[in-house]
């Protein structure tokens, strides 16, 4: 019941917001809350950005982009916290962390495959921050993820962006985006 009255208000405040979504400040605005979710995972960013271009199509690649900075300079701030404190400050702010189906499966790619796992993540609906963890408790160097993550953020990104700002419709047929969709207002009928 909780987490239906977050998801009422984070869909409140997105309408609130939305409502500037031709000022300037707001592709930067979305970029804070894509940084943001790194770190509280609650965010919707992928119906924000979609809905954003949605409403101001003529914006969609500043959207897509500024969504992926903020979406890698969040990874990175992450990556740098978990460099310092370690794993055992990870799973206190995320308990069941390592019990979770996510973590098991990209910890096992991540053993593999290394920071092409981290760019699969990256360009889908997937969370990132266990696979941005899992590099950084590698020690993977942060100029190299940065890269790798704002990459594929930014191949998603562009993506969803244009698809929302020319081809609306199209979005029922996409998975693993409706539940972001929905939370940021945007009903696909």
């Amino acid at each position: 019941m909780m987490l239906h009255k977050l998801h009422l208000k984070i869909s409140q405040y997105i309408k609130i917001m939305q409502q500037f979504a031709n000022r300037l400040w707001y592709p930067p605005l979305i970029g804070f809350l894509a940084a943001l979710d790194n770190f509280i995972v609650i965010i919707p960013n992928d119906g924000i950005l979609i809905s954003s271009s949605m409403l101001t199509p003529r914006r969609w690649f500043v959207l897509a982009f500024t969504v992926a900075v903020g979406s890698t300079i969040g990874a990175i701030g992450l990556a740098a916290l978990v460099d310092v404190k370690g794993l055992p400050w990870i799973l206190e702010i995320y308990p069941g962390l390592k019990e979770s189906q996510t973590w098991l499966l990209i910890l096992g790619f991540f053993e593999k495959y290394g920071l092409v796992v981290v760019f699969l993540v990256a360009i889908t609906p997937f969370a990132q921050q266990p696979a941005v963890i899992l590099a950084s408790l590698a020690h993977t160097p942060l100029l190299q993820l940065g890269i790798v993550i704002f990459t594929g953020r930014f191949i998603k990104f562009l993506i969803m962006a244009y698809i929302g700002s020319h081809a609306p419709k199209f979005l029922s047929k996409l998975w693993g985006i409706k539940g972001d969709l929905k939370d940021a207002g945007v009903k696909l009928e």
